[in-house]
């Protein structure tokens, strides 16, 4: 039998090699405060204090009994980010009616959009209770206010308080235009046949279950050998829309059954949800690591089959998120060919790695909407991991996995992002007919617009060439532009597709575009079976960025797993467009290492 703790072909053990990632992660994240850093107004974010405080209700929550009638109170409120505490808004006069829109107005700056209240409630969190037609009067208080604002009002879950019932509602509004959607983005991993592909297909279809053969994953596979074979090879991308109100908008209305296309789905929804389906074969592990690189996922669907357990590729996907400081989610699928004691087994084995020193996760089996209000509020601070058990064929579990995607917020800020000079990289490439070449990516600043002159490269010399945009999708919706934080697609103006490649970037002239050729960065050494010495050549991962590198020089003699070192890496092809602070991952067979670039050595 295989013992839990150890990687299967691997002679380390993997909650050293899961320890050895975190830490670097946690080390890196701090002082490079990139991408990884979480918004300030997010849900769920605060002070250390308050943080730490909010991992102890979760600790408590998870192993209270689950039909514990124990009632817990809330943290103090805090001042600032996306949650608010009433006790009760019952009769308000209009002065103070205009004092309750104005402050719902604040929660909903903070939160990006969305905001919580919490109905019953006292400000130093006392779960206090209102009667039952207390609780209905203060509820359609709230939605008067919400109507104020263009935003609407679903109540997440009610339950006991000390002297009544208290109620939380989840307040959205509704987008004014296509900027100010609330966009998430979910890399779905896991080993092969943890059933990826078949819960995006169910989650994104049309409605409708899998039947068990298969079914629900056509909806999501791009190419015959996928069909033919069941496994993902390509990164695919599928939406999920959510109404204002917290509905699901993909299953159509009216009582049909018609898959809705992706522009009724974002002409409907006030919150989208984009998943990355991930390949999870080990002979396709560089696609998933550009996946979980390229297109900056706010979280990680990490998937767990239950009658095969916690396999070898489950923990290399799991050691790749946790060095991305990309905070993450377990389910835990096929229940219904599962026996009960096996599925137990199963659960049990992923909390152990999670709970482990190396990962020092605090696991959270969702049993109910109250511990999934807790984690939905609390995963952004990367530490909170919620455990969901599902069947794609019973449906068993699927609500509360989809309530949890419509509580859930983005990870990052944009807005600040918005007003930056434009920075637009290239994952994907097309040759569209009629059209001529189309590039897709994500907006990492400013904003791209039909008809604006940009600066593309570098090239294989390191030279960037004057382009324009011609036209604009978003979602496969023509927009006028794409902003901040959005994934989009852009037709170029006489550009030959044979002239550009997945890394190139898109940029404003103002940034005085430049490319790089070697850069000094401060590594860690996940796992490598000997000593990495100079002249030792890996492939680099640094966001769109995938080009084997040469060690030039290292700051020791030689380095092994577990150490750290600062190294000096050259590109063996050409320059890439790479800046100080970035994060990257490096590996060449089971060799894996995380670094940040600390200067850059010379330019092309």
């Amino acid at each position: 039998m295989r013992r839990p703790a150890e990687v299967v072909g691997a002679s380390m053990p993997v909650d050293t090699l899961l320890g050895v990632a975190v830490g670097a992660g946690t080390d890196a994240g701090r002082r490079s405060g990139g991408a990884g850093a979480a918004g300030s107004g997010a849900l769920g974010t605060g002070s250390p204090e308050s943080v730490k405080c909010a991992e102890n209700a979760v600790v408590k929550m998870d192993c209270a009994p689950a039909a514990s009638t124990l009632v817990q109170d809330l943290l103090p409120e805090d001042d600032e980010g996306a949650v608010e505490y009433k006790w009760s808004l019952v009769n308000p006069s209009s002065e103070r009616m205009v004092q309750l829109v104005t402050q719902m107005q604040f929660r909903l700056t903070e939160g990006h959009g969305e905001c919580v209240y919490e109905l019953g409630v006292e400000d130093s969190g006392c779960r206090r209770g209102l009667a039952p037609e207390q609780l209905a009067a203060s509820i359609a208080t709230l939605r008067r206010m919400a109507a104020e604002l263009h935003a609407e009002v679903s109540i997440v879950h009610e339950s006991d308080g000390h002297n009544g019932r208290v109620a939380q509602a989840l307040v959205r509004r509704v987008p004014g235009s296509l900027e100010e959607y609330l966009d998430l983005r979910i890399a779905v991993a896991g080993n092969v046949d943890a059933g990826k592909s078949t819960l995006v297909g169910v989650l994104t279809g049309h409605g409708e279950l899998d039947n068990g053969r298969g079914r629900a994953r056509q909806l999501v596979l791009s190419h015959r050998h996928e069909l033919e074979s069941g496994r993902t090879s390509a990164v695919s991308q599928q939406i999920m829309g959510f109404s204002a109100g917290g509905t699901v908008v993909n299953y159509g209305s009216g009582g049909t059954l018609r898959a809705l296309s992706w522009a009724d789905v974002i002409e409907r929804a006030a919150k989208v949800v984009t998943f990355y389906d991930l390949a999870g074969h080990e002979k396709y592990l560089k696609t998933t690591m550009f996946g979980l690189t390229a297109h900056v996922p706010d979280y990680c669907m990490l998937l767990v089959s239950a009658n095969n357990g916690v396999l070898r590729m489950t923990k290399e996907h799991l050691c790749i998120a946790l060095a991305l400081r990309v905070p993450l989610m377990v389910v835990v699928t096929k229940l219904d060919i599962c026996p009960e004691n096996v599925r137990e087994q199963t659960v049990e084995h992923v909390r152990r790695i999670l709970k482990s020193p190396g990962a020092r996760k605090l696991p959270v089996v969702i049993r109910d909407e109250e511990s999934l209000s807790m984690c939905a509020q609390n995963i952004i601070n990367d530490r909170v991991v919620p455990i969901f058990c599902i069947s794609n064929v019973t449906g068993e579990g699927l609500d509360l996995l989809r309530a949890f995607l419509n509580l859930v917020p983005p990870r990052k800020n944009w807005a600040a992002f918005k007003t930056a000079p434009t920075e637009f990289t290239i994952d994907e490439i097309f040759s569209v007919p009629g059209v001529g070449t189309v590039v897709a990516g994500t907006t990492a600043s400013g904003a791209v617009a039909a008809g604006q002159w940009l600066m593309l490269g570098p090239d294989n010399v390191g030279h960037f060439t004057r382009v324009q945009v011609k036209s604009v999708h978003y979602k496969r919706t023509p927009v006028k532009r794409v902003v901040a934080g959005q994934a989009g697609s852009l037709a170029l103006k006489k550009v030959k597709r044979g002239a550009l490649r997945k890394g190139m970037v898109l940029l404003d002239a103002e940034l005085s575009p430049g490319s790089v050729r070697e850069f000094k960065a401060e590594v860690l050494i996940l796992y490598h079976g000997t000593t990495i010495r100079e002249n030792y050549q890996p492939v680099i991962h640094c966001e769109t960025v995938r080009q084997a590198a040469k060690v030039v020089s290292i700051d020791r003699e030689v380095v092994r797993t577990g150490d750290r070192a600062h190294i000096t890496f050259r590109f063996m092809y050409q320059p890439e467009y790479v800046k100080e602070g970035a994060r990257f991952i490096f590996r060449e067979g089971r060799t894996k290492g995380i670094g940040r670039i600390i200067s850059i050595s010379l330019r092309a």
